[in-house]
């Protein structure tokens, strides 16, 4: 298919809603048809389209007993990258972490990767914080604003999988630096990661802690993370997060 031929398939909001399922995991035709309110024979139609145009795959399940095997679709492993006008922003991203590699070493780049999370982590919370008035963070507004409403907004695809008074449990499906992170896991992955976790504790005063528990860059099917509240049960009047805005 052209360029234009694959704009035409993503410009329907079934199937944009179809993707969004799949990142999460596989569905058959029956289980989408429920989750979306479409009619089998529609949601067929829709996957015939993304699996000829390089952005689904399906595979066969046997489920036990006798009979036909069933078919189950996901997203596949390298769907079409596009854009107009071009950009080849990922190659020169390569570039420039190969460069650093070559001329710190490998140490000095996580560091410096390392620097980058943990800079941009705060700004990021600081800036939530002004927009949506809050002064204290608490781990509820830690969960709706960053990774309820950011996360959502940039594209990560995040769901609360867990939330209680001490911790949330979140899913990543759509990591947006999956291709770096596959290439430089320990860089992507572990520092920059780091990064982030130093910057959310160092935000909220040392109350929150952030720890990976898998990892799409290192072949896992989705990201997952664990907020933990460290101190006092939430609501307690020690439980609020101080924002250092400094």
């Amino acid at each position: 298919m052209n360029e234009v031929e694959v704009y035409q398939v993503l410009a329907s909001k079934s199937r944009l809603e179809i993707l969004r399922l799949l990142y999460r995991k596989p569905f058959s035709v029956e289980e989408l048809s429920k989750a979306t309110g479409l009619r089998p024979i529609t949601v067929r139609h829709h996957l015939q389209l993304l699996e000829e145009t390089g952005f689904v795959e399906s595979y066969e399940e046997r489920t036990g007993g006798i009979g036909r095997p069933k078919v189950y679709y996901k997203v596949a492993k390298q769907p079409p990258l596009i854009g107009f006008p071009k950009r080849q922003y990922l190659m020169l991203c390569s570039l420039l972490i190969d460069g650093m590699r070559s001329e710190l070493g490998l140490s000095r780049t996580k560091t410096l990767f390392k620097e980058v999370g943990l800079e941009l982590t705060e700004s990021i919370l600081k800036k939530l914080a002004l927009e949506n008035g809050v002064s204290n963070w608490s781990l509820k507004e830690f969960r709706e604003l960053l990774v309820g409403k950011y996360l959502k907004e940039f594209g990560a695809e995040p769901e609360i999988v867990k939330a209680d008074d001490r911790k949330t449990v979140y899913r990543v499906y759509n990591c947006v630096f999956l291709e770096l992170a596959k290439e430089v896991p320990e860089i992507i992955c572990e520092a920059l990661h780091e990064g982030f976790n130093e910057g959310v504790s160092k935000v909220t005063n040392g109350r929150l802690r952030i720890r990976k528990l898998s990892c799409m860059g290192k072949g896992d099917p989705y990201c997952e993370y664990v907020c933990e509240l460290l101190g006092e049960t939430e609501g307690s009047p020690k439980t609020k997060l101080s924002l250092l805005l400094v």
